[in-house]
């Protein structure tokens, strides 16, 4: 099999629904531990961002945090300006994503703001994040039903659409698929989100050669 060439020199961008993620910062922290899945929001930016002895760069994680009574909160960690992180432990991981959503707390609508070197939070909702970041960028569906990840030649600044534990509504993911975006498989197991995420990564590092 014929694996495409096609090194990309611009941002990666992974772009994450957390529907029953909540917005409240007293609320996440207090969901922690308790069977609600927060937990696989910090494996997702690890495996995003983090390699040996470094980070990745060229990588941007954003979460999109659903569950409020306002709007959503859109959670970006930039590698191009990443900061410290002392420590890469689901806690340490948690925490940043708690502070950004304290200092998130009074953002009014489409306001963003820069909660720590290389974080950014905004107030505003998946479509509308999705809507802004396809004028630069061509978004990829991460779906069982799509093409072989090893067939597809991607353009140079992909943005990946997946969610966290909880399935992509339904009318949401045809909608998506109606307006022409590309079904990526990484192949035929389902995976977790961040394993998901992990072998995207590892398809482009291999197809940059």
């Amino acid at each position: 099999m014929n694996v495409p060439n096609c090194e990309i020199s611009g941002l990666i961008e992974f772009l994450v629904r957390a529907r029953a993620a909540p917005v409240n910062p007293s609320h996440f922290k207090g969901l922690i531990g308790k069977g609600y899945g927060l937990e696989y929001l910090a494996d997702i930016v690890r495996n995003a961002l983090f390699v040996s002895k470094g980070h990745r760069e060229n990588v941007a994680v954003s979460l999109v945090l659903e569950r409020s009574k306002d709007f959503s909160r859109v959670i970006r960690f930039s590698g191009a300006s990443l900061g410290s992180f002392k420590d890469l432990h689901e806690t340490a991981i948690l925490n940043r994503i708690f502070d950004a959503l304290c200092a998130a707390e009074k953002l009014k609508k489409n306001e963003e703001l820069k909660e720590n070197e290389g974080v950014f939070v905004s107030a505003q909702s998946f479509e509308a994040y999705f809507s802004s970041k396809i004028q630069t960028q061509t978004p990829y569906l991460l779906d069982k039903k799509g093409q072989d990840i090893r067939l597809v030649t991607f353009e140079p600044e992909p943005l990946f659409l997946l969610t966290d534990h909880t399935p992509m509504p339904r009318n949401s993911k045809k909608s998506l698929l109606k307006s022409g975006i590309s079904a990526v498989s990484v192949g035929p197991t389902i995976l977790h989100s961040s394993q998901c995420i992990a072998v995207v990564l590892n398809e482009l590092d291999r197809k940059s050669i």
